[in-house]
Formats: structure tokens, C-alpha cells, sequence
């Protein structure tokens, strides 16, 4: 006698995926849809698709059709803010550089004004004797 099932048969038992994204660009009309069941998962890529540029909404699936929105991020938002970001310190890495040259260059105007310092330091002493008849 065998069993009525097969254990190892493919089952549909209903949405699996708890968690769903939606991901809009401004010059494009289709959206991307991904959906999982790892909400992990649906992060990540919904933070890879916002830093692409997209408009994503994440919703999680409350049972019967129904879903409720987790997240929304702007993702021409978060360009703009890290391309402000990056230019900023740019600004400041060239600020910092201009502010070291100077400072070297300051350095080295001040070694150049002083004056020479005499290798006797003031006292001038022969440094040798010409056949024994002292200095002239």
C-alpha cells in the first residue's frame, strides 16, 4: 500500500515571501520589483538600489493581500547627499594641502632671512699657518 502523498512532492502553501521591495527610477517607467523572505536580504538590496539612484519602498506581507510599508528611501536623496559629502572633503583635503604648502613655504623664508652665522663663530683665528710665520 502507498501512501497518498509523496513526501518529498512540492507543496504550494502560499506566499513565501514575507517581505517585498519596489524600486522606481525618474527616467524609467517600469518599475523593479524583488521580493524574499529574508528580510536581510531585501534590505541590502533595497540600500543597493537606492545608492543607484532609485525610489524603493519595502513592504512586509501582513497575510491575505495585504502589505504594510517598512521603508522608504529616496535614493536621488542619498546621491546628492554623499556626491555633497565627497566634495566636501575634497574641499577640505585641498584646504589642508594649500595650508601645509604655505606652511613649508614659511619655513623656508624665515631659513632664508636669517643671516649667515660665521664659522668661528665671531672670533677669527687663523685655521693655518704659512710656513710658520703666523697670520699677516
Amino acid at each position: 500500500m502507498t501512501s497518498r502523498h509523496r513526501r518529498n512532492s512540492p507543496r504550494n502553501i502560499g506566499n513565501q515571501s514575507n517581505c517585498r521591495l519596489t524600486a522606481r527610477w525618474l527616467t524609467t517607467e517600469r518599475p523593479t520589483l524583488f521580493d524574499s523572505p529574508d528580510r536581510r536580504r531585501c534590505a541590502r538590496v533595497a540600500r543597493q538600489l537606492a545608492a543607484a539612484g532609485a525610489l524603493v519602498l519595502v513592504e512586509e506581507h501582513l497575510g491575505h493581500g495585504a502589505w504594510r510599508l517598512l521603508q522608504r528611501l529616496d535614493g536621488p536623496a542619498i546621491v546628492r547627499a554623499r556626491r555633497a559629502a565627497e566634495r566636501l572633503a575634497t574641499e577640505q583635503a585641498e584646504q589642508q594641502l594649500l595650508v601645509d604648502r604655505q606652511r613649508e613655504l614659511a619655513a623656508v623664508e624665515r631659513l632664508m632671512v636669517q643671516p649667515p652665522v660665521p664659522r668661528d663663530g665671531g672670533n677669527p683665528r687663523a685655521r693655518t699657518v704659512a710656513q710658520g710665520r703666523g697670520i699677516r
